[in-house]
């Protein structure tokens, strides 16, 4: 009876050690407006890390960001101005994210690969299947789009959100 307790003890143990050192995804509704984006000229000079709260891409993606974001332009996008954000990589792969301010041209330029329209979202957008993650296009109006993606798995729940309060924020 002893050895039974002990196993099941054991395993208990191994199983709470588990469940403590892996990050586990947890979504949750991003909260914290951004700060407003005024669209002039030269999208490049805008800094979206500045201007979306961490706190929000932490909530989105479902992981603790394991350093600060950094600029990113999209593929060497001529005039493209961007952010992108690391968690750290578990057993569930690597978790990254991306938001990009693009001009307008490059909504309607992308490979399509299980393209879905989202409605409610801007004037139009839509889920594709992109070269590195499950990308939200976003066309604001005929000047500006931008692009919003998790992975290293699909988390259309998180790019919305995202989306949602970057529109919010543009002016």
């Amino acid at each position: 009876m002893n050895t039974k307790k002990y196993w099941i003890g054991l395993l208990t143990l191994f199983v709470l050690a588990s469940l403590a050192c892996g990050q586990t995804a947890k979504f949750s509704e991003p909260n914290l407006p951004i700060a407003p984006i005024a669209i002039g000229a030269d999208l490049t000079a805008i800094d979206l890390c500045q201007a979306i709260p961490q706190e929000d891409i932490q909530a989105a993606m479902g992981y603790k960001l394991d350093g600060a974001p950094e600029r990113f332009n999209y593929y060497d996008t001529a005039g493209a101005s961007g952010c992108e954000y690391f968690a750290k990589e578990d057993a569930d792969g690597a978790h990254f994210g991306y938001v990009v301010l693009t001009p307008v041209e490059e909504y309607g330029n992308q490979p399509l690969y299980k393209n879905v329209s989202v409605s409610g979202i801007g004037a139009e957008a839509y889920f594709n299947n992109g070269a590195d993650a499950r990308q939200l296009w976003v066309k604001v109006n005929e000047r500006v789009a931008f692009v919003v993606a998790f992975g290293d798995k699909p988390n259309e729940a998180g790019a919305q959100a995202i989306a949602k309060l970057v529109v919010a924020a543009i002016q």
